[in-house]
């Protein structure tokens, strides 16, 4: 076999560098030069981008699969994206009416409940929470918030104090949190009454939103909740009654950290559609988001510690600066995270897709933007200037609904929403498409 011009005597990868980057002693650190063709790429090093941005162009060598992977195998050593990359389009017949409905009230935030047609919770700016059926119109104001304010918050990074809503699939409770913030409160909506007063930990909450998510389990409605910046805790939304009681992990300067010490501040909790797993898209200090997944069912029923360091824990991977961003399930056990890349100063809009039972990445395309849906065949892109319809199984955008940028999923209606004022604008997800 001959030599590359790498030196080694090899298979080629599966992308060409530039002479800088080649070889045992070459830079690892490199710019992924976009050829157009989905997501295959050259690599260069600075000093070679450098000189193209001057005129003159890189000379690029074949390189063996080591030296590609050397590079390659980790985001870490991406320094920027170039050129372009290649979006295939396959378009399909796709109905672009959108149906525009009247609210009661001026919306701070809705959620989804099930119920014959479209049925919502909503939030007005009075911190009452009522119920709307979208299909007649009716609406009944079942409780009010009293989630202190939190008026001395100061933004970090540009997160605003924002006020959530969260609801239990069979729209009997309600959660309202103050996200960037520290308190909320759970409500049963057939009294009225505050069952749980939440409080989220004092350290840092101004960096993620609230951790909070509700799930069916075993005939009850239970509550999943940040407790400190390091914790998450389950709780029965009916009576506040504690299921993940443990001592606390607590660690002192100075100190070798305690078993089950967990260095990670807890995020967005995104619930797979059957609540079989959780998502977070929380972070660690450089600062670095590290979403990762675990079981529901191992924490709930065998293990009180697998959100800290349990064997269904996996975490999908690290990106500088990078936390916050649209996350969904595209199925009960595939997390599909937005961004490919290790930094936020170098991300290329696209998504990648994991098993939640490994933690391996399994597909990954370039393309999809803004807030993610999917419904198990088709990923929903809300992008800025409207929704973007993605085969996940080959990475193509297959239509578009220019002008409705949607924010929340009713899968038991399955329809997108979103509700500005008091607007409500639906699409209805072709019935082909909607998972069993």
């Amino acid at each position: 076999m001959d030599l590359l011009p790498c030196g080694h005597a090899a298979y080629a990868g599966p992308g060409r560098m530039c002479r800088h980057l080649l070889g045992d002693d070459g830079r690892d650190d490199h710019v992924r030069l976009l050829t157009g063709r989905g997501l295959e790429y050259d690599m260069c090093c600075q000093d070679c981008d450098k000189a193209t941005g001057d005129g003159s162009p890189v000379q690029l060598l074949v390189a063996c699969e080591g030296c590609v992977a050397r590079c390659a195998d980790t985001y870490w050593n991406l320094i920027r994206w170039r050129g372009s990359a290649g979006i295939g389009l396959r378009p399909e017949p796709l109905d672009t009416s959108v149906r525009d409905t009247p609210l009661p009230v001026d919306v701070v935030d809705f959620a989804p409940v099930e119920g014959p047609g479209s049925v919502w919770l909503l939030l007005d700016h009075d911190g009452r929470i009522g119920r709307f059926d979208a299909d007649t119109g009716g609406w009944t104001v079942l409780a009010e918030t009293t989630v202190p304010a939190e008026p001395d918050h100061e933004p970090w990074a540009g997160h605003e104090l924002r006020r959530s809503l969260h609801a239990s699939a069979d729209g009997r409770f309600a959660a309202v949190v103050n996200d960037f913030g520290h308190h909320g409160q759970v409500l049963d909506l057939r009294t009225g009454a505050v069952t749980m007063v939440l409080h989220g930990g004092d350290h840092r909450p101004d960096t993620v939103p609230f951790s909070l998510a509700m799930l069916e389990h075993q005939g009850r409605t239970l509550v999943m909740h940040r407790t400190e910046w390091n914790r998450l805790d389950v709780s029965d939304a009916a009576t506040g009654r504690l299921l993940t009681g443990r001592e606390p992990a607590s660690h002192t300067a100075g100190r070798p950290r305690p078993e089950h010490y967990l260095d990670y501040f807890h995020g967005t909790l995104h619930l797979s559609p059957s609540g079989r797993y959780v998502l977070d898209d929380g972070w660690v200090w450089s600062p670095v988001g590290v979403p990762h997944v675990w079981s529901v069912d191992r924490w709930l029923e065998d293990n009180v510690w697998e959100s800290e360091d349990g064997p269904s824990l996996h975490w999908l991977d690290q990106r500088a600066y990078y936390w916050n961003n649209p996350m969904c399930w595209l199925d009960d056990r595939r997390p599909v995270i937005a961004g490919i890349g290790g930094d936020e100063e170098a991300m290329l809009d696209g998504v990648r897709i994991f098993d939640a039972d490994t933690g391996r990445e399994t597909a990954a395309f370039a393309g999809p933007t803004g807030a993610l849906f999917a419904d198990g065949r088709r990923l929903y892109a809300a992008a800025a200037t409207g929704l973007e319809v993605w085969d996940p199984d080959t990475g193509e955008r297959t239509g578009q609904l220019p002008g409705f940028v949607p924010a929340r999923h009713h899968r038991r209606a399955g329809e997108l929403a979103s509700a500005a004022g008091r607007v409500l604008r639906r699409w209805r997800i072709p019935s082909g498409e909607v998972a069993a």
